[in-house]
């Protein structure tokens, strides 16, 4: 995994995310404008509602009813400047990323860069 330094802060706006299974089912709603493919679902188990991106979503049926293909968790980190992070993954204009106290979650690709090495 590469090294990042976080380069603006990012606080999460959902501090009890959506956490999905292969195979839940989830109303599937709107699509987010400023980060295309980023879909708003509810858990029809849970009722929990998150950002989901639309690569793990079924093609939602009449009813907005998608079958979810993979395990997702959309728990987004709080970052502040100067912390350095691992990336493990991108998507859509957010990564997938690990911090040094050992913390998993999603930032925007905007608060992050990448490490001179």
């Amino acid at each position: 995994m590469k090294q990042y330094k976080v380069i603006h802060p990012h606080k999460s706006n959902y501090p009890d995310p959506i956490v999905l299974a292969k195979g839940d089912i989830v109303h599937y709603g709107e699509e987010d404008t400023e980060f295309p493919n980023w879909i708003f679902c509810e858990s029809i188990k849970s009722k929990k509602r998150g950002w989901v991106p639309k690569q793990i979503l079924s093609t939602p049926n009449e009813e907005l009813i998608a079958k979810v293909k993979e395990d997702y968790a959309a728990y987004e980190l709080n970052v502040t400047p100067g912390m350095i992070v691992l990336k493990e993954f991108e998507l859509n204009e957010w990564s997938l990323v690990h911090t040094t106290e050992g913390e998993k979650g999603w930032v925007p690709n905007k608060v992050i860069t990448p490490l001179k090495q």
